[in-house]
């Protein structure tokens, strides 16, 4: 899908008709890649952009700059004297923070993962992150699924142990349990499953780099299922391969939601890191194959998925 720039012109009509003179924000985005998530997020972005009223939005694609093209567009773009930079995704987020020479100039992140790791510490980043507090992860699996008790946590120490204490101290204000399946490479996965089976009553999967391909996905929600194991996982992914509960973001919702805290940096307020908006989506014919009762209500964000 080709993603062209687009640019959004609204004027505000009482200012027009006072005969005021409206000179608009120029918000310029930048997009990491041309991939659903991305563009699905700048739409919503764009869209929620124009009905605030004096804003003009200019989105770049970074897929259509290389080498010297992208030097040449950092240049301009500290030129144009943009009031603030969007950037969604981590390769943006990257270029935005460390590619740009447009000191004074507010700086906002969107759909990017530990963005710490990505820009570095640094405390002018701030944004929305695709991270789910650990507190509210655990309260929505104790809502969600009530029964469980005993919650394996999948993960290599080298990238969550932090996590993984963090998940521990706050599982225990829930009545909680975390059982710590540690790997430190993808050969230990079946070995570590198969002597933790007997002692948890679901399987938590993270964002791991050690942990988490397609393949394996597939793999450990099928042995899960096996074992009669309720698994969680955190995307749309991870809900089809058969996962009892997973954490879902609607990307134009995380857009629209990125808007709202431009308007604020535009309005002179401090920018802040933000959680992100997200659902809880319930697999309920996973959930009643394993024998597992279904609540009879449950609140938003949790739904019972499609």
């Amino acid at each position: 899908m080709i993603f062209l720039t687009v640019v959004c012109t609204v004027f505000l009509g009482i200012a027009v008709a006072s005969g005021r003179d409206v000179r608009p924000h120029r918000i310029a985005v930048l997009v990491s890649r041309d991939i659903r998530p991305y563009i699905e997020a700048a739409e919503g972005l764009s869209g929620a952009l124009a009905k605030a009223g004096d804003v003009k939005v200019e989105v770049f694609s970074l897929e259509k700059f290389k080498g010297k093209d992208l030097i040449d567009l950092s240049r301009r773009l500290a030129e144009k004297r943009f009031a603030l930079f969007v950037a969604i995704g981590p390769g943006a987020a990257r270029f935005v923070w460390k590619g740009l020479r447009a000191e004074g100039t507010p700086m906002l992140y969107s759909i990017v993962l530990n963005p710490q790791n990505v820009l570095g510490p640094t405390e002018a980043a701030c944004g929305i992150s695709l991270n789910i507090p650990v507190q509210r992860q655990l309260e929505m699996v104790a809502l969600g699924l009530p029964a469980i008790r005993r919650l394996g946590l999948l993960y290599d120490p080298d990238h969550n142990s932090v996590f993984f204490r963090d998940a521990a101290v706050e599982a225990s204000f829930l009545h909680l349990e975390i059982v710590p399946l540690e790997v430190s490479s993808k050969t230990d996965i079946p070995v570590v499953l198969k002597q933790h089976w007997k002692d948890i009553d679901a399987l938590w999967l993270i964002p791991d780099r050690t942990v988490i391909s397609e393949s394996i996905v597939q793999y450990v929600i099928k042995e899960a299922i096996l074992q009669n194991i309720a698994v969680i996982g955190y995307n749309r992914f991870f809900y089809e391969s058969g996962a009892a509960l997973a954490f879902v973001f609607d990307y134009e919702e995380l857009g629209r939601q990125c808007a709202k805290e431009a308007i604020r940096i535009l309005s002179g307020e401090a920018c802040q890191e933000t959680s992100p908006l997200f659902r809880v989506w319930i697999n309920a014919r996973v959930v009643r194959n394993l024998g597992i009762d279904l609540t009879e209500k449950y609140t938003s964000p949790i739904m019972l998925g499609p």
